[in-house]
């Protein structure tokens, strides 16, 4: 498999404490967007969630890391590995903002992550969350004991106090100037139902257990990004929480952990559709694969576990893909194995080819000649008017999409649509992309729709 290395010219910035300070919010509010889950309930966050935060005054550009409560209980038994992850990120920072809770005052839970953290060299800030009232404010001399010097009294939830945090981690940290800008990367969602080895996949691939790992289904919760370098190329992994029935969805963790997992495809250039090869594809299978072609995404199509099914061979697993994703036709197909790290170089190879086969742009000539040909060919049902085609041209790529002139949409029906699709996708080279067909009714003066009536710009079968 070809390298792969880890970006880290960026200096990372750590969030820590116990469960439920805050974390997630904080993090949310530097980052400017609601990425990570916030939930009152302790230990939503598991796996280390990174992302780029640009800050305007003073001039920032750093990772920001969110990791999960130091000291959790939890009810699956992830205690351990989730504190493993929090001390690799923390030795890999260069400013911690230590998070405690204002309003409940300084707890047991508090000293124990404080004498955690000071096994590090790494700067500290000790930041005293929930401070919107004059109790909580009352309550900041408690957290002196922790011995970790001066306490800054901030509100997440209402962005007091942040400014002034900014200012003591510009005394750590590199200008904006001086930190290399973020590369236009691939990304890549990691999809799939529960338990398929999307986690092991992104661990195996940059060799590192950088996500948690379990045998328990619904392990990931957040959409994490992971950020490489494969053959030159900046790669944004995404690894998404497990997808399964909305009928099913326990709490409004789960749910939020849903919602994301949608948006990571949203934003994704191409998406990794896993599918356990120890069982037969289900039909959650088949609505994830048709939700990521309503989204106009390519896909590889990555049977994992190879290892537990030797006798599977590629030929028999493209052939029951054909059959069970007709709707995915002419997607990639690989089969891989994490524990044996086979397969992974092949599949980000794919992933590459697509981004490349879905930013292609078509001439306008191009497309009216595919047009006419595909309108020739097209046998569309009925005696009433047909379907017709006066021009197309090209949007935008990534995903392809094509803006067609015709007679009346309402003669478009869905299957209309995609048999013209098909037919546009084999013509110009869109083989293993989909593409995206708008339709607009053409208005016509009398004078051109008499011409029209003669046969001249008009694509139809004849």
């Amino acid at each position: 498999m070809a390298s792969v290395s880890k970006l880290s010219e960026r200096p990372l910035v750590a969030i820590v404490g116990r469960p439920n300070v805050g974390k997630s919010s904080l993090f949310n509010r530097i980052i400017g967007e609601r990425r990570a889950i916030v939930e009152p309930t302790a230990g939503v966050t598991r796996d280390r969630l990174v992302l780029p935060a640009e800050i305007s005054e003073p001039a920032l550009s750093f990772d920001l890391m969110d990791t999960g409560g130091i000291g959790i209980v939890d009810r699956v038994d992830l205690a351990e590995s989730v504190e493993m992850q929090v001390m690799v990120g923390v030795h890999a920072s260069e400013v911690l903002l230590f998070l405690v809770d204002a309003r409940e005052g300084l707890t047991p839970l508090d000293k124990e992550v404080a004498r955690m953290m000071r096994k590090t060299d790494t700067p500290i800030l000790l930041c005293a969350n929930k401070c919107e009232g004059p109790e909580a404010l009352a309550n900041l001399d408690e957290f002196r004991q922790l011995g970790l010097g001066e306490i800054w009294p901030m509100s997440a939830m209402e962005g007091k106090g942040i400014s002034a945090i900014y200012d003591e981690m510009a005394k750590h940290l590199p200008t904006a100037a001086d930190v290399k800008s973020i590369s236009e990367s691939l990304r890549v969602a990691v999809i799939g139902r529960r338990n398929t080895g999307k986690s092991s996949f992104v661990n195996a691939l940059i060799q590192e257990e950088r996500l948690l790992v379990s045998d328990i289904a619904g392990t990931t919760r957040d959409a994490v990004d992971v950020q490489i370098e494969w053959e030159g190329t900046p790669v944004t992994l995404v690894d998404t929480a497990g997808i399964h029935r909305r009928g099913k969805v326990a709490n409004s963790i789960e749910y939020f952990s849903l919602t994301r997992s949608d948006h990571a495809i949203r934003r994704s250039d191409v998406t990794l559709l896993l599918l356990d090869l120890t069982q037969p594809p289900a039909r959650l299978d088949q609505e994830l694969a048709r939700t990521v072609m309503d989204r106009h995404k390519p896909t590889v199509i990555v049977g994992t576990k190879i290892d537990l099914v030797p006798e599977l061979n590629i030929n028999e697993f493209r052939s029951l893909m054909e059959h069970k994703f007709p709707h995915l036709r002419g997607a990639p197909i690989c089969m891989i194995s994490n524990t044996e790290r086979t397969g992974l170089g092949r599949v980000l190879r794919q992933a590459l080819r697509l981004r490349e086969e879905a930013s292609t742009r078509v001439g306008t000539g191009a497309i009216n000649r595919a047009l006419e040909a595909a309108f020739q060919k097209l046998r569309f049902r009925g005696r009433s008017e047909k379907p017709r085609v006066y021009y197309g041209t090209q949007l935008r790529v990534a995903p392809p999409s094509f803006l067609l002139f015709v007679n009346k949409k309402a003669l478009f029906d869905k299957e209309n649509v995609r048999a013209v699709s098909r037919e546009l996708r084999a013509r110009l080279g869109y083989d293993h992309v989909p593409i995206r067909v708008v339709l607009r009714e053409r208005t016509r003066s009398e004078s051109k729709r008499a011409t029209d009536t003669r046969g001249k710009n008009r694509f139809k079968r004849r």
